[in-house]
C-alpha cells in the first residue's frame, strides 16, 4: 500500500516478540515504516548493494515527515543505483572512525612506531592533543580550535607550541590519505603563525666545565655517571649513546658502530684515549649487551627484568643532581652565599624529624637559594643548571670549532647530514682567526723593526 500519515498514526505492532515490523510502500522500493512494540515509528530503507541486503533508518516519525522521509529515501536509493554506494556503511563510518581519538591510535600505530621520533609524538598527544579533543569529530576540528592550542602551550613554552602544531598538521595530511576525511578537507594546522624561535646557543665554557666534571663523578648512579662522560667525549646524541652495544666496538680501530641513527645511516664514532680507558673500565652484565645497560620495564616482575636486556633510559634525575650539585658548587666560591647557603641547610635540617621521607634532603632546592639570595639582595654567580644533556653535544661542536677545526670536520664528528645544523659553529671559529692575525700583525710589526701596538679602545 502507498504510506499515508493516517495510515501510520494508526498501525500498531504486530510482530512476535521483538521481531521487526515494517510496513512497506508500494511507492517507492524499499522505504516503509518500522513500529516498534514500545509504539516508537521509524522511516526504513532496504537496499541491495555488492551483493548484501542492508536495512538503514532514516530517521524517527514526528521528528521528519512522510514527505521529508520519501525525498531522502529517493537521495539515498539514487546513490546505490549510479554510484554504486552504500548509504549504511557510509553513516557507520561517519560514526565510527571519526573522532580524533581514533586518528591518533592510527597515528601512532601507523606512522609515529616508524620514527625516531615517535615517542615524542606519542608524548604530545597524550599530553595535548587528546585532553583537549579525544571525542572530537574530526571534521569538526577547525583552524581557531589549533589557534587557541597553540597559543596555551606557547604561554609557557613556545617550542613546544609550535612543535605540536606541526604533528596536528602531519596527522591531517595523513588523514586524508587514509580516508578518515574528504581529500579536499582543509588541515587546519595550515597557515597559523608560528612562534619565533631562536636557535640555542648554550654550551660548557672552559671555567663551567671543572665543577660539572666534579659533579659528574660524585654521581652514584655509575652507569648514569658513564654516560655524561661519554656524551662530553664523543658528542653522540642521547639515544644513539644510549642504546649503544659492546659487540659494536671496533678495539682495534678504536671506533664505535651506531646502526640507529637520526638520518637513518650507519655512523663510525672515532674513540679518543680517554673514551677507550673508560669504556673498558665500566662493568659488563652477562646476558645484558648495552654498554650503558638499564633495569627493563618497571611493570616487569624481577624475574622478567633479568630475561629482557634493556639499556638505560631515564637519565635525566642523575643529569639534574649533577647540575645542582655543579651550581652549589660554583656558588659556594662566594663567601656571603656560601653562608646563606649554610643559613638555609640548617633551618631544613631542623625541620627534618624521624618520620621524614627518605628522599629528604636538609640542603634547600636552587630556587629557595635565589629567592633568598633576592630577599637579601645577594648576587648569585653564574648557574650550572640551565644546561641540557644535548648542550653537551653542542659543546663539543662549540669546542672543536674554537681549537680551529673546520665546519665540515665537525659535522662529520656530529653526524650532521645538514650543514646547516653546523653552520651554527662558524662563529667559534673567529676566535682561531683572530689569534692567526694576531700572531701575524706581531710578525709583521717585529720584522719592521716596530713595536707592536694594542688598541686602547681610543
Amino acid at each position: 500500500m502507498k504510506l499515508t500519515k493516517r495510515a501510520i498514526d494508526a498501525a500498531t505492532y504486530s510482530g512476535d516478540g521483538n521481531a521487526r515490523c515494517v510496513l512497506w510502500d508500494d511507492e517507492i522500493p524499499g522505504f516503509g515504516v518500522r513500529i516498534f512494540p514500545s509504539g516508537k515509528r521509524s522511516f526504513v530503507l532496504s537496499y541491495r548493494t555488492a551483493g548484501r541486503k542492508r536495512l538503514m533508518t532514516i530517521g524517527t516519525y514526528g521528528v521528519l515527515t512522510l514527505d521529508q522521509a520519501r525525498s531522502q529515501a529517493r537521495a539515498e536509493l539514487a546513490k546505490v543505483e549510479t554510484q554504486g554506494a552504500d548509504p549504511l556503511a557510509e553513516r557507520e563510518k561517519e560514526r565510527r572512525g571519526e573522532t580524533m581519538a581514533d586518528l591518533c591510535t592510527a597515528y601512532l600505530e601507523r606512522h609515529a612506531r616508524t620514527k625516531k621520533t615517535g615517542a615524542e609524538d606519542q608524548r604530545r598527544i597524550e599530553k595535548h592533543i587528546l585532553p583537549r579533543w579525544r571525542a572530537l569529530k574530526i571534521k569538526a576540528l577547525t583552524r581557531d580550535d589549533v589557534a587557541k592550542l597553540h597559543t596555551s602551550i606557547g604561554t609557557t613554552a613556545r617550542y613546544e607550541a609550535n612543535r605540536v602544531i606541526n604533528l596536528v598538521s602531519t596527522m591531517f595530511d595523513l588523514a586524508r590519505r587514509w580516508g578518515f576525511v574528504p581529500h579536499d578537507h582543509p588541515n587546519p594546522a595550515r597557515d597559523i603563525n608560528r612562534f619565533k624561535e631562536i636557535k640555542r646557543d648554550r654550551w660548557l665554557t672552559p671555567a663551567e666545565l671543572p665543577r660539572l666534571a666534579q659533579a659528574i663523578d660524585q654521581e652514584a648512579n655509575t652507569t648514569a655517571r658513564a654516560a655524561l662522560w661519554l656524551y662530553l667525549l664523543t658528542g653522540a646524541r642521547k639515544s644513539e649513546l644510549l642504546a649503544a652495544r659492546w659487540d659494536r666496538i671496533d678495539w682495534d680501530r678504536a671506533e664505535l658502530r651506531l646502526d640507529d641513527t637520526k638520518n637513518g645511516k650507519v655512523f663510525y664514532i672515532p674513540l679518543s684515549g680517554p673514551t677507550l680507558a673508560l669504556l673498558r673500565s665500566l662493568p659488563r652484565i652477562p646476558g645484558n649487551p648495552y654498554i650503558l645497560p638499564g633495569r627493563g620495564p618497571r611493570t616487569a616482575s624481577a624475574s622478567e627484568k633479568a630475561q629482557t636486556p634493556a639499556h638505560l633510559v631515564n637519565i635525566e634525575k642523575p643529569w639534574a643532581r649533577v647540575k645542582t650539585a655543579a651550581t652549589l658548587a660554583a656558588w659556594r666560591e662566594e663567601p656571603r652565599v656560601a653562608a646563606l647557603i649554610d643559613r638555609l641547610t640548617e633551618k631544613r635540617g631542623r625541620l627534618q624529624h624521624r618520620n621524614a621521607p627518605k628522599m629528604f634532603t636538609p640542603t634547600p632546592s636552587l630556587d629557595e637559594i635565589r629567592a633568598a639570595a633576592a630577599a637579601e639582595g645577594l648576587e648569585l654567580p653564574a648557574a650550572i643548571d640551565d644546561i641540557r644533556l644535548h648542550d653537551l653535544r653542542r659543546t663539543v661542536g662549540s669546542w672543536l670549532a674554537q681549537s680551529g677545526n673546520s665546519l665540515h670536520l665537525i659535522g662529520k664528528v656530529l653526524n650532521h647530514s645538514d650543514t646547516k645544523t653546523t653552520a651554527i659553529y662558524a662563529r667559534f671559529g673567529e676566535d682561531s682567526v683572530r689569534t692567526a692575525l694576531e700572531e701575524h700583525g706581531a710578525r709583521i710589526m717585529g720584522i719592521a723593526g716596530l713595536e707592536p701596538q694594542t688598541d686602547d679602545g681610543q
